[in-house]
């Protein structure tokens, strides 16, 4: 899938959805706001890794998928190959997940499926850096609040459908609508705006693009996986990474333990969706 423009600031949805929670912008600095010049990230293959007990050194394989947040073929994505795999491995991969958008010529973004699914972006975004530091986060500690979301992502943005998927894995509500309405340079906008950038920086054009160690891996698209070197499965993508994170660390193999928290929620979950 690959973007486009729509017409209407996706930022006003906050404003209309959670007035409880947050004080009202003036709809006319949101329009300025929306349209004011952020440089793109240059920063696109700084990549940080965490230093495990025991290994001094650690280089962690860099693990990055680029979205959309209504797409079918970014739930499938998550669902199918990414949540599993990172069940497997996530004590060894970087993970991250960017956003497909089109910047407009006057410095605007704008979603392929409306405005909601720009702020889709912005609560996934949100979730991950409201559980910093240590940066990147663990996958563990947002992942299952995006795998709720993107599950039923026609929902997005209703309040009572964002809220359920907050409290039920562990997310603070407040400090999610207080990173999405968040205007400044480090609010949920921002942060969209930067997100899409670096994904047009490496040309991730498509939902959903599976980048590992930096280089493309892997595409869903309509359904089906394409350009998948080496496999499509989850044992496939465990298996390389595997292989690259023993590459980078001389050797050295430490697979770990599976993520007890990513295992129970997609148990849990994979019950709700068949039906039982």
């Amino acid at each position: 899938m690959s973007s486009s423009r729509v017409a209407i600031p996706f930022i006003l949805v906050v404003v209309i959805l959670y007035t409880s929670y947050i004080a009202t912008p003036d709809p006319g600095a949101l329009a300025s706001f929306l349209t004011r010049d952020y440089p793109p990230n240059h920063n696109v293959d700084n990549q940080q890794s965490l230093r495990a007990p025991g290994l001094a050194a650690e280089i962690k394989v860099p693990l990055e998928i680029h979205i959309m947040s209504k797409c079918p073929d970014a739930r499938d994505c998550l669902e199918q190959l990414i949540a599993p795999t990172l069940e497997e491995i996530e004590s060894l991969v970087d993970f991250q997940m960017s956003f497909i958008g089109r910047p407009t010529a006057d410095d605007g973004v704008f979603c392929m499926h409306g405005p909601s699914e720009c702020l889709g972006n912005i609560l996934h975004l949100c979730s991950a850096k409201i559980n910093t530091p240590p940066s990147p986060p663990p996958a563990h500690t947002y992942l299952p609040f995006s795998l709720c979301l993107i599950h039923d992502f026609k929902n997005i943005p209703e309040r009572e459908f964002v809220e359920g998927c907050a409290d039920k894995n562990g997310i603070d509500f407040q400090k999610l609508n207080d990173c999405a309405s968040d205007m400044g340079p480090d609010g949920g906008l921002s942060m969209l705006r930067n997100s899409v950038e670096r994904s047009r920086a490496l040309e991730a054009e498509t939902s959903c693009t599976v980048r590992v160690d930096g280089k493309k891996r892997c595409v869903r698209d309509g359904g089906k996986w394409k350009d998948c070197d080496g496999g499509s499965d989850i044992e496939d993508l465990v298996r390389d990474i595997k292989k690259i994170y023993k590459e980078k660390n001389g050797g050295h193999e430490r697979f770990g333990e599976k993520s007890k928290k990513l295992s129970e929620w997609i148990e849990s979950e994979r019950i709700i969706w068949t039906g039982h």
